[in-house]
């Protein structure tokens, strides 16, 4: 049932009787551990006035009733009450089910409204001197008279459809199903209220949300209740004992069996932490050894730069070309073809450190048996690395990047498709580096000149659909170009004034 400690746990319920506005201590009555204290609008302070004042008449009203011979039965099913009401198992998260209702039934069908209206709150304020509960007064007060409310329509409605005297039948279906709904109805509807008023949330959304899925426990408690009661008629203290001892066994199954898979939730969530928490530490020191492979491969270039002063700069200028290009022609970033590319780009002259200085270094032209040696600078740098994991993919391009689409490159004179795709896009970027920048023997040209070069020689010595992804990125690089040319021409300028 839905008050303060019965069917849906108040504390896991939005504007329920346990949720209304708490004014938090001060520090110093928290440092003497006194209990909260809490505002009651006066709309809900009256309803509870009005529940707990019904609930007493209909209990002032069973005394008279009672009867002395009935003493012993109303007291066995009042401490099967007050049993049943630790008997509660957790389901849906926070929401809890009792089986207090079933004595309930019992009592209302042997004895009628008036026993019910009695022995239910009675059992429960009992049940909590044994068990003080943590709420405030005014909730048990209002618990107590919803109790005898909902026992009194139970008895009500027993009294008027069983016969008398009791009977296993078909005729106590009906009265078993209208009690139990009038129950459900009764107590679900005097909470609901409470939390309407409470909190000011619309009844229905309150119903749908918190009690719908009471109702078939209801029914199920309700005939339960019944047989029960056609039990203790039978067999008496036996029968009861009987009836009571497969539920209780039953509930410490269950009991067990939510408590251990509780634990192993918890076990498991916190085994799940564990592994965030450990997976978090490899991913920064994956990015960290990211970054120093990144930064070793830019030192490495630094110093090749260094090397071959004619080309200062190069590699990394032709890194951001290819990879412009790379992006045009839809290569994920991030992905692995795009970092093989990326650092074939940076690394693709590695191979020179191969090549003898006075080649290297020539102010002339090459002999044809220098070029020899020269052209062996790709072979070079793709036997370096190789056999280096996260540097394999960009060894082939490497290998590859003095090929040409017709075939007529070097090292192995591949042609087409057979050339990787990264070393394709990087002649392009690199013919066009080499052809836009200062060299000791001429000045760079205009990029509208290196762009026609390479749309000239598209087919032959550049892949055709490379040529159309660079010329969508070419306008960027021309304005680059013509920035870096004004700037070089002003610094020109007052290099000579000086």
């Amino acid at each position: 049932m839905p008050f303060a400690d019965q069917f849906p746990n108040p504390d896991s319920r939005r504007g329920s009787l346990d949720r209304l506005s708490v004014v938090e201590p001060s520090p110093a009555s928290a440092d003497a551990a006194e209990p909260e204290v809490e505002r009651v609008p006066l709309r809900l302070a009256a309803y509870i006035a009005l529940v707990v004042a019904a609930g007493a008449a209909a209990i002032i009203a069973g005394i008279p009733t009672l009867s002395a011979h009935d003493l012993a039965g109303l007291v066995a099913l009042g401490v099967f009450i007050i049993i049943a009401q630790n008997f509660e198992i957790s389901i849906y998260g926070d929401s809890r089910v009792s089986v207090s209702v079933v004595p309930l039934f019992a009592v209302a069908l042997l004895y009628g409204p008036g026993a019910a209206s009695v022995t239910y709150p009675a059992a429960s304020f009992l049940g909590d001197l044994v068990r003080p509960p943590r709420k405030p007064w005014y909730r048990n007060l209002f618990n107590y008279g919803a109790l005898a409310l909902v026992a009194a329509a139970v008895g009500w409605i027993d009294r008027a459809v069983v016969s008398s005297p009791i009977r296993l039948d078909w005729s106590l279906v009906p009265a078993i199903v209208l009690a139990s709904f009038a129950a459900f109805a009764i107590s679900t509807v005097l909470i609901s209220l409470a939390i309407v008023l409470s909190a000011r949330r619309a009844l229905l959304a309150i119903y749908k949300e918190e009690f719908l899925w009471a109702l078939p426990h209801y029914l199920i408690l309700g005939f339960l209740g019944v047989a029960l009661g056609l039990a203790y008629v039978e067999m008496g203290f036996f029968g009861l004992f009987a009836f009571v001892a497969p539920p209780a066994m039953m509930h410490i199954a269950i009991q067990q069996y939510v408590s251990k898979t509780t634990r192993s939730v918890a076990e498991l969530r916190e085994k799940n932490s564990e592994l965030e928490r450990a997976n978090d530490r490899i991913t920064r020191m994956a990015i960290k050894l990211q970054e120093t492979y990144e930064g070793t491969l830019e030192a490495l270039v630094s110093a090749l730069d260094a090397r071959d002063r004619e080309t200062k700069g190069h590699s990394l200028r032709v890194m951001q070309y290819t990879m412009d290009i790379a992006r045009a022609l839809g290569i994920p970033e991030g992905s692995q073809e795009w970092n093989d590319i990326q650092r074939g780009a940076l690394l693709h002259d590695v191979g020179k450190i191969g090549v003898a200085d006075s080649i290297l270094h020539k102010p002339g032209p090459l002999t044809p048996e220098e070029w020899v040696e020269m052209k062996k600078h790709p072979r070079i740098g793709f036997e370096m690395l190789q056999d280096i994991p996260f540097l394999a993919g960009a060894a082939r391009i490497i290998e590859a990047h003095h090929e040409r689409f017709d075939g007529k490159g070097y090292p192995k004179g591949l042609a087409g498709d057979e050339i990787p795709l990264g070393a394709r896009i990087f002649v392009i970027a690199d013919t066009f580096d080499a052809m836009t920048s200062d060299r000791p023997y001429r000045r760079a040209l205009p990029p509208e000149v290196a762009r026609d070069e390479i749309v000239k020689n598209s087919g032959t010595q550049f892949d055709p659909v490379v040529v159309q992804a660079f010329l969508r990125v070419y306008p960027l690089w021309a304005r680059t170009k013509h920035r870096e040319h004004v700037s070089d021409g002003i610094t020109r300028g007052r290099e000579h004034a000086a």
